[in-house]
Protein backbone atom coordinates (compact mmCIF):
# COMPACT_ATOMS: atom_id res chain seq x y z
CA UNK A 1 0.00 0.00 0.00
CA UNK A 2 1.30 3.44 -0.91
CA UNK A 3 1.43 5.90 1.95
CA UNK A 4 1.12 9.65 1.77
CA UNK A 5 4.18 11.70 2.69
CA UNK A 6 2.63 12.61 6.05
CA UNK A 7 1.72 8.99 6.85
CA UNK A 8 5.25 7.90 6.00
CA UNK A 9 6.83 10.53 8.27
CA UNK A 10 4.54 9.62 11.17
CA UNK A 11 5.25 5.90 10.77
CA UNK A 12 8.98 6.55 10.46
CA UNK A 13 8.89 8.50 13.69
CA UNK A 14 7.07 5.66 15.43
CA UNK A 15 9.60 3.18 14.05
CA UNK A 16 12.56 5.27 15.21
CA UNK A 17 11.05 5.38 18.69
CA UNK A 18 10.38 1.63 18.67
CA UNK A 19 13.96 0.84 17.65
CA UNK A 20 15.42 3.38 20.09
CA UNK A 21 13.52 1.83 22.99
CA UNK A 22 14.54 -1.67 21.87
CA UNK A 23 18.17 -0.51 21.94
CA UNK A 24 17.68 0.91 25.43
CA UNK A 25 18.52 4.48 24.39
CA UNK A 26 17.01 7.70 25.63
CA UNK A 27 16.33 10.37 23.04
CA UNK A 28 19.39 12.21 24.34
CA UNK A 29 21.64 9.17 23.98
CA UNK A 30 20.49 8.48 20.43
CA UNK A 31 20.93 12.14 19.54
CA UNK A 32 24.47 12.13 20.90
CA UNK A 33 25.31 9.22 18.59
CA UNK A 34 24.24 11.36 15.61
CA UNK A 35 27.10 13.85 15.56
CA UNK A 36 26.15 15.17 18.99
CA UNK A 37 22.54 16.12 18.29
CA UNK A 38 20.28 16.80 21.27
CA UNK A 39 17.12 15.20 22.62
CA UNK A 40 14.88 17.70 20.81
CA UNK A 41 16.40 16.62 17.50
CA UNK A 42 15.20 13.04 18.02
CA UNK A 43 11.91 14.22 19.50
CA UNK A 44 11.12 16.11 16.29
CA UNK A 45 11.45 12.89 14.30
CA UNK A 46 9.52 10.72 16.73
CA UNK A 47 6.68 13.07 17.60
CA UNK A 48 6.48 15.79 14.99
CA UNK A 49 7.15 13.81 11.83
CA UNK A 50 10.30 15.69 10.83
CA UNK A 51 11.81 14.64 7.52
CA UNK A 52 15.36 13.28 8.00
CA UNK A 53 18.01 13.56 5.32
CA UNK A 54 19.48 10.45 3.73
CA UNK A 55 22.64 10.98 5.77
CA UNK A 56 20.67 11.12 9.04
CA UNK A 57 18.86 7.92 8.03
CA UNK A 58 22.22 6.19 7.57
CA UNK A 59 23.39 7.50 10.95
CA UNK A 60 20.19 6.25 12.59
CA UNK A 61 20.69 2.81 11.09
CA UNK A 62 24.27 2.65 12.36
CA UNK A 63 23.35 3.90 15.85
CA UNK A 64 20.39 1.51 16.13
CA UNK A 65 22.27 -1.37 14.52
CA UNK A 66 19.64 -1.98 11.83
CA UNK A 67 19.55 -2.00 8.06
CA UNK A 68 17.66 0.62 6.08
CA UNK A 69 15.10 -2.10 5.25
CA UNK A 70 14.58 -2.75 8.96
CA UNK A 71 14.21 0.97 9.64
CA UNK A 72 11.49 1.20 6.99
CA UNK A 73 9.66 -1.95 8.15
CA UNK A 74 6.50 -0.52 9.65
CA UNK A 75 4.68 -3.86 9.82
CA UNK A 76 5.21 -4.27 13.57
CA UNK A 77 3.98 -0.83 14.58
CA UNK A 78 0.95 -0.42 16.80
CA UNK A 79 -1.59 2.04 15.42
CA UNK A 80 0.06 2.52 12.04
CA UNK A 81 -1.23 5.49 10.08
Amino acid sequence: MVQSKEEFKINLGKRIEQLRLRAGFTQGKLGSLLDGKDRQFINRYENEGANPTAYILLQLCAALNVTIDELFDFSGLDNKV
